[in-house]
């Protein structure tokens, strides 16, 4: 890696993600009279939100894969949500936000760097700093990295998976919805990540995750599903026994075909995969 590597720290504005804020986004972009509703003098006052959360929420729409980088427009899988899930209340469809943020290198940074490069557990707060650190330097040679803006993202993101409502107000609208999938405990201000509940985590996950992997490829080793970079074990927390499970109910259901022969552990294509087709296909069979 060069240090041509851009990355980007406390895109959030210093606030959270809160619940019902995606689904003001959604509706606002899908029906918007104007160019970007983000960059309107009254874009506050639209949103029903200060200045600063506008731009916070057009960062986390942005990263979590809802709309373009400018905002001005809902991506298929944003347009998806706002017609099938506007009050965000499927956890498929959390598990593909979460899945485009911990990708997203240049824009969700401490994101990416913790679910792909943190691998330990047990750690507080003053841990978690050292190794993001450490991962963005080597990430980035030579540039430099805010620690405070770090130490922003961490809070946020420690936040926004691991706190939960039952622990405080039932009510409270600033619980991230992303602490529904637990995958990330706090013990005493000890921050462990956990393996999800498969209750509720559809097949059709692990198929839009090779789709993406598989795009102009026919073939994919399982071993690179599993662990490559950005792998089902880094994002998502669950293990190669768990994957294999998955494998096996999309071989059977004819979506690809699984090979385990003489060690060779691939994944060849049978039907042509596009991920914005499979995000479709869950939503209008659901």
């Amino acid at each position: 890696m060069t240090n041509e590597n851009t990355f980007k720290l406390q895109g959030h504005e210093k606030f959270a993600l809160r619940e019902g804020w995606l689904t003001k986004g959604l509706v606002e972009v899908k029906n918007s009279i104007y160019d970007n509703v983000f960059l309107e003098k009254d874009a506050a006052e639209i949103f029903g939100i200060g200045n600063n959360m506008v731009k916070s929420l057009r960062y986390w729409m942005k990263v979590l894969g809802l709309t373009n980088n400018s905002g001005s427009e809902l991506t298929e899988f944003g347009d998806l949500v706002a017609r099938y899930d506007i009050y965000i209340e499927d956890p498929f469809t959390l598990w593909i936000m979460h899945s485009n943020i911990s990708k997203d290198v240049q824009n969700a940074t401490s994101w990416y760097m913790y679910f792909n490069k943190c691998d330990a557990e047990d750690l507080d707060k003053n841990q978690i700093h050292k190794i993001l650190y450490r991962e963005i330097s080597k990430y980035a040679p030579g540039k430099r990295i805010s620690e405070r803006s770090l130490d922003s993202d961490i809070d946020v993101l420690l936040n926004m998976y691991s706190k939960r409502k039952e622990n405080d107000d039932p009510e409270d609208k600033n619980v991230s919805p992303f602490s529904q999938l637990f995958l990330i405990k706090n013990s005493a201000g000890k921050y462990s990540k956990l393996h999800p509940s498969m209750k509720g985590f559809s097949e059709l996950i692990v198929l839009y995750e090779i789709a993406l992997k598989m795009k102009d490829r026919e073939t994919l080793a399982i071993d690179e599903l599993i662990n490559g970079e950005c792998g089902l074990n880094k994002i998502y927390n669950i293990s190669g026994v768990v994957v294999n499970d998955y494998l096996d109910k999309l071989d059977a259901a004819g979506f690809i075909r699984v090979d385990r022969t003489a060690g060779l552990d691939m994944i060849y294509s049978i039907q042509q995969l596009d991920s914005n087709t499979i995000l479709e296909k869950y939503y209008e069979n659901k």
